[in-house]
């Protein structure tokens, strides 16, 4: 073994030494990531991946220097690769070490090893000397703050790294603990962030087994400016505004770091909602409804599959026959399918969905009356129905024309027939009478989704997938066992795959997430107001525009519906069929059970707004009125009880009032609690 010389040759370095041959260039490393503009097309992606990439070696201190030191002194000739970090370039000819305070340490070269006083490893060829005392410390020692401390884009001050051994700590980029090296900010002092998060690349392209994404994603340091809630495109889970994100502006496509990296254990992504396997056997569910269906009226069809009969009649339907109306040439087939586009409205007088196809049913003496196939199979009555197994259901229909009854499943006003109970009032419309019990739907494909019954409601805070709306203790909707994914009943079934309208030549599509490259703001076509690509709406491919999923179904009995916040407004009339011409005692001409537009007006009998309530329209004048005011005319003057269509509750009214002076709350409707409302039950 070498005895190395215990006494030390130096030589102190002039300024001339120090120096380079060449001018040198200070450089920024991160100067392009300050003026980066994400959004800009012509923008190379890859200019900005090799600047983050970009490493050499320092020729003082020979360590390397990285993108995230940001600084370093170049060459400025072509052919000469000198670099320096700028801290080696800059440094001092003379050091106060403060572990050597008695005398000031001289930049020097050693000729001979010696150890260093700090670390007590052998100098480099370059360090500080003391010459009276025979103290010295090599250069990494006297530049260890500058040598751990980094500049990167997600926080303004420079950070530098606290201890030398792994600690376990909560790192503020991305809100998760890790264990590993930190460092945190001198200026800030409650900043820390983790290594690993720090070397996250700037740009990075999605491809693992189960995601991708055609463009690139961009590392983002915050989520403030987003104006939507977001959630995960891989997990699921909802983003942290202060958090770091993967984002592809274009598509407003947002993942986890972790996520998108796969920084996590195996064992653990078996519990990402996006990672799932299918949960259930199609041999196990071999008549399973799969959502979204083609129109609202296929979810009975499913369950109703026998070839219908030439011809039939049913009394409590209508007092004539019905005949079949099929693709072959038929006397009867002088009635068009229904055709938003074309302003055709053919409603089925069962179940109040829309006819789009043959065969269907149709009254011989009446072109009005039309029926599904299927919907003239339904049983006359239900035994033990899961929403109310106490009593049997009857079949029946609202004995008044202009009335409805609120389905206790959906929540919505129905005209068409009803299942009821004699004993205790329990209504519900033919729809939600056969809804199934399990489903699968396209947003959540692998999964298989349970019908939960209000009774059977446990969880507290539940919010539909969907519109994003809260979930109530009292309604009916989907839930996936496997993972907090909810539906209610109204997006899961009302909500079909495609739909046509005015606004647009092309078949819209139900889309449940952004658009890839859709660059411009989300507006809704029909009532020209902002829409939230996060939840689900109607999109064009070939024209680039949206409706909300609110406004879509509207367009089949309002041409004025417009999107909503409250649900009564956006689906309050989607069970009710319109149109019926009748002559009342109350007006000297016909009128027509028609919803209330904004151009209808005022009320000629209370003076308040007919939008959005079920009126009855004059044919001939401008008159209109609600139709619950024919029904208040008949109310036995000595009990004048009346009860909220939209509620449950029954009140009195506390006094008479001039009929100018009476008061109607726009979001209720109410009617007479009489003989006049009652139920005509098929009893056969």
């Amino acid at each position: 073994m070498t005895e190395r010389n215990t006494e030390v040759d130096v030589m102190g370095l002039t300024i001339e030494e120090l120096q380079h041959e060449h001018p040198l260039t200070l450089v920024d490393l991160q100067l392009m990531h300050r003026d980066y503009i994400e959004d800009d097309d012509e923008y190379d992606d890859n200019e900005l991946i090799t600047t983050q990439n970009f490493h050499c070696t320092c020729n003082m201190c020979g360590r390397r220097i990285d993108w995230y030191h940001r600084y370093y002194y170049k060459c400025s000739m072509l052919s000469c690769d000198y670099s320096l970090h700028k801290f080696c370039e800059e440094i001092p000819k003379t050091l106060k070490f403060q572990d050597h305070p008695s005398h000031t340490l001289i930049l020097q070269r050693t000729t001979n090893d010696e150890k260093c006083h700090a670390c007590f490893k052998y100098r480099d060829v370059i360090g500080y000397h003391c010459s009276t005392c025979n103290y010295g410390i090599d250069l990494l020692c006297a530049t260890f703050v500058e040598q751990h401390t980094i500049h990167h884009p997600s926080h303004p001050h420079p950070l530098i790294s606290f201890s030398a051994e792994p600690i376990l700590s909560k790192c503020f980029a991305c809100g998760k603990k890790h264990e590993g090296h930190f460092y945190h900010c001198t200026t800030c002092f409650n900043f820390i962030i983790n290594s690993d998060c720090l070397s996250l690349p700037m740009k990075l392209s999605l491809q693992t087994q189960n995601f991708s994404h055609r463009h690139l994603l961009t590392l983002s340091y915050s989520f403030s400016d987003q104006l939507y809630d977001c959630e995960c495109r891989i997990c699921g889970v909802e983003l942290e505004d202060e958090h770091l994100i993967y984002k592809c502006s274009k598509c407003l496509y947002y993942v986890h770091p972790d996520c998108a990296t796969q920084r996590i254990e195996p064992f653990m992504s078996i519990f990402l909602p996006g990672k799932t396997k299918k949960n259930f056997q199609d041999d196990d569910h071999p008549d399973l409804l799969h959502l979204p269906v083609d129109d609202e009226s296929h979810i009975l069809s499913h369950q109703f599959k026998e070839e219908a009969l030439e011809q039939f009649r049913d009394p409590f339907l209508h007092s004539d026959p019905f005949v079949l109306i099929h693709d072959k040439i038929n006397k009867y087939a002088t009635t068009s399918l229904h055709d938003p586009m074309k302003r055709i409205k053919l409603l089925c007088n069962i179940c109040s969905k829309p006819i789009t196809k043959m065969p269907f049913y149709k009254s011989s003496t009446s072109d009005d009356f039309v029926l599904h196939d299927w919907c003239t199979r339904l049983p006359r009555k239900l035994t033990s129905h899961s929403a109310h197994p106490e009593h049997p259901l009857r079949r029946g229909r609202l004995n008044y024309t202009g009335s409805a009854g609120k389905c206790r499943i959906c929540g919505l006003p129905c005209n068409g027939i009803i299942y009821h109970c004699n004993d205790c009032g329990f209504l519900i419309d033919v729809n939600c009478a056969f809804m199934p019990k399990e489903v699968t739907h396209e947003a959540h494909a692998d999964h298989l989704l349970t019908r939960i019954e209000s009774s059977d409601s446990g969880v507290s805070k539940k919010e539909c997938h969907a519109c994003r709306v809260g979930i109530g203790e009292s309604e009916t909707y989907f839930k996936c066992n496997a993972c907090d994914f909810y539906l209610d009943c109204r997006c899961a079934l009302q909500l079909p795959k495609t739909i046509m309208h005015k606004f647009d030549k092309h078949p819209l599509q139900l889309s449940y997430a952004p658009i890839e490259d859709h660059k411009s703001q989300y507006f809704c076509e029909v009532c020209e107001e902002e829409l939230d690509p996060g939840k689900w709406f109607y999109h064009c491919a070939e024209c680039a525009q949206s409706i909300h999923s609110a406004c879509a179904p509207l367009i089949l009995q309002s041409e004025q519906g417009v999107n909503s916040f409250y649900l009564e407004g956006v689906y309050k009339f989607i069970n009710i069929k319109f149109g019926f011409v009748e002559k009342r005692p109350f007006h000297e001409h016909p009128v027509s059970l028609a919803p209330g537009t904004k151009n209808d007006g005022l009320c000629h009998e209370c003076g308040s707004k007919l939008q959005s309530e079920m009126i009855w329209k004059c044919l001939h004048c401008n008159f209109a009125c609600h139709c619950h005011h024919e029904l208040t005319s008949l109310l036995d003057p000595v009990d004048q009880s009346l009860i909220y269509i939209f509620g449950e509750n029954k009140r009195k009214i506390k006094q008479h009032r001039p009929q100018t002076s009476l008061e109607f709350y726009p979001s209720e409707m109410k009617r007479p609690e009489t003989r006049h409302w009652k139920v005509d039950d098929d009893i056969q």
